[in-house]
């Protein structure tokens, strides 16, 4: 234990964050926000599901598959550079994504078949896999999944094991990113698994291993792995031996039961021709009475582990497999710490196990993974629930003939004729003191998937030569005044000062300006930022999103797409007075802290109230600070299984929050909100003619609170709503929990849930405190850190007192007979282990500001 102690291990950090899109039965494609239009190559989500299908008994393993032409909608050979599985583990157990060479006639007639011990298709090869609510897979920059076209992959299958019976049938499925841009590397997966372990009952470790030479002819550089076992599993590690240098290094360690992603590794690792490859699962069978074997049911056990590589993309090949023990040799040689267990964490292996109906974290878009099963044929000691904290809302459980009235109804006003525009994409929106609507628009240009290299703009070459920022008399609609031609690059947010003036954002230039009212004389009065250099220093933004100004003069930026935080600065400018804000580490089992951002996109000032809150827009959250020194408030309000994109306030009837939501994964309708401040509750929803929004960016309300108005990235568009009453509501005595909320049209309302926030500042007293759940959470989240520190700090001792133990080689490289000492073997390197995917934008080929900010592995080149 004491000297190869893996660090990354202890470091381990869980995908998540969520990418978008409206889950239907076989193939779809959908908008994200922005653009439509997309460029030949831009990335697309295309989703595949199963067709309805209702298991009636244990273990059943079904299969579906599809043409990849039909579901990408080309003949074209496309890329596959993400994944997201679109179900939950309360439904099923794993998914198994495959690439094919065909399907049988009959598999091609039946539509799904059982395939757990019938063939998958012809020359399958696993290409995704997914288990206990593990988050999305985005593979590398230049890297990606090659099918249909050329290629020999026609056909893509889907296996789904359901445990247990469902009550209704599923149509569960993952979401692909699919590109016909051609990658540089070619994606694939190697597989070590097991088939022959006996588990003698009672046992606390046995050793399954596996390991083979790699006799490919092309070098694949392996950079994420993925472990799965059933309940008997407790550790799998991975490594790779290089026969050339005779190095030994790690390259995997997971739990699997924790949730089963694909997690990253530290650095990337080469795997040469000749080199071994070695996985060792380890298992506890204490408590159990009998033996165990390998097998597809519940009751058996599985050793899997996933290494995803890429290599050449013309001549490298996508799949490897390696079944049980081939040089056992190397076995001998693995570190003494093989076997060691990751660290416990009963936040993820809780979420691993339990998807909360009523838990706005939940990934009920999250795919399932490869593997078996591992339901419960024997008795586990019952966990404690997880209890939620706050009340839980739906709109839907409003009576519709009480939204119009008593519930402060926003109605929409038809035929206004600031709707008949038509403008580039529409981004923000603002209200001047005459009662102006104010417009920010992109005019002829566009956000693509183009558009940046990273987070550099690409054309620089001329601003927007068009007029993009608009006002329109809030009776008629007509434009009475227009602005900002030849500055801009790519506009993203404005707002409307107490004194008039102009405060604009724009993502393109990663600056900040702020202009004398209707522009003044088109030079900025102030400008933060360094045009064109992105950065997160005190001087420099990266895609800032939204401004908001104090009376005072002080005024908060959010400084969104890459940094993910708030900052608060004096009314001249210069350094920020404060920051909160870092990026969400999507942590599953817990939902994210306060001031864990995922794309803060908009902000309103409560000034009132001492408040500015963000929409937190791919946590699905709107989150508060004191607006004094930003610090916690006890106001955050989430919206289950949503995106949150723009959110405005209104002092009137004490106090109330417009808020839009924009396209999900979950089909939830998207709509406007409004949410009163005082009585902590939905009292209305509007969009047009209660038939929902499209791609809703920003919203804004008039300084009286009697007028709403929301610009939509397509149409490109505003739309007028008028408000009638007081914004008071009454719950229903017969109010709904969101596992039975309404659904209209095949929409459905997402789940809002009002969380009482810990006041991290130990601010006011009357703020309410946490319940006994919520201490123990929060302990268990602060804990474990503490506790990996510790034994970071006794291992790095450790290491300095012992040497390392010396194994031998037999018969690798120099013949029979010649052993070979792992001092050289392993070398002076400290073992490789995992760190937190980093953050950031997706691909180039992304179709708008609607990044997700899905982990993201660093290739190397």
């Amino acid at each position: 234990m004491s000297k190869a102690m893996s660090f990354g291990a202890l470091r381990l950090a869980v995908i998540a964050l969520l990418a978008v899109a409206t889950p239907v039965f076989g193939r779809r494609f959908h908008t994200r926000g922005e653009p439509v239009v997309r460029p030949h190559h831009s990335s697309r989500p295309v989703e595949f599901h199963m067709p309805p299908y209702q298991p009636k008994e244990n273990d059943a393993y079904v299969c579906t598959g599809i043409k990849v032409s039909d579901l990408a909608g080309t003949d074209a050979t496309v890329w596959v550079t993400q994944y997201r599985a679109l179900s939950d583990a309360d439904t099923a157990h794993h998914m198994l994504l495959f690439q094919c060479d065909d399907l049988t006639p009959q598999q091609r007639a039946a539509g799904k078949w059982e395939c757990g011990h019938h063939g998958v298709c012809q020359n399958s090869q696993v290409m995704y896999a997914w288990a206990k609510n593990a988050p999305a897979t985005k593979l590398p920059d230049d890297v990606g999944f090659k099918i249909g076209g050329t290629t020999e992959h026609k056909y893509l299958v889907l296996q789904i094991h359901y445990a247990h019976p469902l009550p209704a049938p599923d149509t569960s499925g993952v979401e692909l990113m699919v590109s016909e841009k051609p990658q540089k590397y070619q994606a694939g997966i190697y597989l070590l698994l097991d088939g022959s372990i006996v588990i003698p009952p009672n046992t606390p470790v046995t050793h399954a291993d596996v390991n083979c030479q790699f006799n490919g002819e092309n070098t694949l550089t392996a950079f994420a792995y993925r472990v799965h076992a059933h309940k008997l599993g407790k550790v799998i590690t991975g490594y790779r031996y290089n026969t050339q240098n005779q190095t030994l290094v790690e390259m995997a360690r997971g739990n699997p039961q924790w949730p089963q992603a694909f997690y990253p590794m530290k650095h990337p690792i080469d795997i040469h021709p000749g080199d071994l490859v070695h996985a060792r699962c380890t298992f506890d069978s204490t408590g159990r009475n009998r033996t165990t074997r390998i097998g597809a049911t519940s009751a058996d056990e599985m050793c899997n582990l996933y290494v995803m590589y890429y290599t050449d993309a013309e001549k490298g090949r996508s799949a490897f497999a390696c079944m049980g023990e081939n040089v056992p040799e190397l076995t001998d040689a693995l570190p003494a710490n093989s076997d060691q267990p990751l660290p416990p964490n009963p936040l993820l292996e809780e979420h691993a196990k339990h998807t909360h109906k009523e838990d706005m974290y939940n990934v009920a878009a999250t795919g399932l993974s490869a593997g078996a099963a591992d339901m419960q044929s024997e008795q586990q000691p019952e966990q404690p629930e997880l209890q939620p904290i706050g009340t839980v809302l739906n709109p839907d459980d409003y009576e519709p003939g009480r939204i119009a009235k008593a519930l402060g109804g926003v109605q929409f006003v038809h035929n206004w004729g600031g709707s008949a525009h038509t403008f580039g994409q529409a981004v923000a929106v603002s209200v001047d003191l005459s009662g102006n609507v104010v417009v920010f628009h992109r005019a002829s240009r566009a956000w693509s998937g183009g558009s940046f290299n990273g987070n550099r703009l690409r054309d620089t070459s001329s601003p927007i030569p068009e007029n993009t920022i608009v006002y329109l008399r809030n009776d008629t609609g007509e434009i009475v005044f227009q602005m900002g031609a030849r500055f801009f690059y790519m506009p993203h947010g404005l707002t409307i000062d107490h004194e008039d003036n102009v405060w604009c954002t724009d993502v393109g230039m990663h600056q900040v300006f702020k202009f004398s009212p209707r522009g003044g004389d088109g030079t900025p009065q102030l400008t933060l930022g360094t045009k064109f250099e992105p950065g997160s220093d005190d001087y420099h933004f990266c895609k800032p999103t939204s401004v908001a100004v104090m009376r005072d003069g002080s005024f908060f930026v959010a400084d969104g797409y890459c940094n993910t935080r708030i900052l608060k600065f004096g009314p001249g400018g210069g350094r920020p007075v404060r920051t909160v804000g870092r990026a969400s580490s999507s942590l599953l089992g817990r939902p994210p802290a306060l001031d864990e951002f995922n794309i803060p996109h908009s902000l309103a000032l409560l000034e009132d109230r001492n408040m500015i809150c963000t929409a937190d827009r791919e946590n699905g959250r709107v989150v508060c600070f004191r607006a004094s020194d930003l610090s916690a408030t006890d106001v955050t309000i989430n919206w289950q299984r949503s995106r949150i994109y723009g959110l405005a306030y209104s002092p009137r009837d004490g106090g109330a929050l417009f808020v839009v939501n924009g396209p999900n994964y979950a089909g939830n309708k998207v709509q406007g909100y409004v949410v009163s401040v005082t009585s902590k509750s939905v009292t209305s929803t509007f969009s047009p003619d209660g038939n929902g929004l499209s791609n809703p960016h920003d919203v804004a309300v008039s300084r009286d609170g009697t007028a709403v108005y929301v610009v939509e990235l397509n149409p490109r568009k505003v739309w007028r709503f008028n408000v009638d009453g007081p914004h008071t509501a009454q719950k229903k005595s017969n109010l709904q929990t969101s596992a039975a909320a309404g659904v209209a049209g095949g929409v459905q309302d997402p789940t809002v849930e009002f969380v009482k926030s810990p006041d991290a500042a130990g601010g006011d007293s009357a703020a309410p405190s946490l319940s006994g759940h919520a201490k123990l959470a929060m302990a268990a989240l602060f804990g474990v850190p503490v506790v990996l520190f510790v034994v970071i700090m006794a291992v790095l001792r450790l290491r300095k007192r012992n040497q390392r133990r010396r194994f031998f080689l037999h018969n690798l490289n120099d013949g029979p007979g010649h052993r070979k000492t792992l001092d050289s073997l392993l070398g002076t390197k400290s073992r490789q282990g995992f760190e937190p995917l980093a953050t950031q934008d997706l691909d180039d080929d992304s179709d708008s500001d609607v990044e997700e900010f899905i982990a993201k592995i660093k290739s190397r080149t």
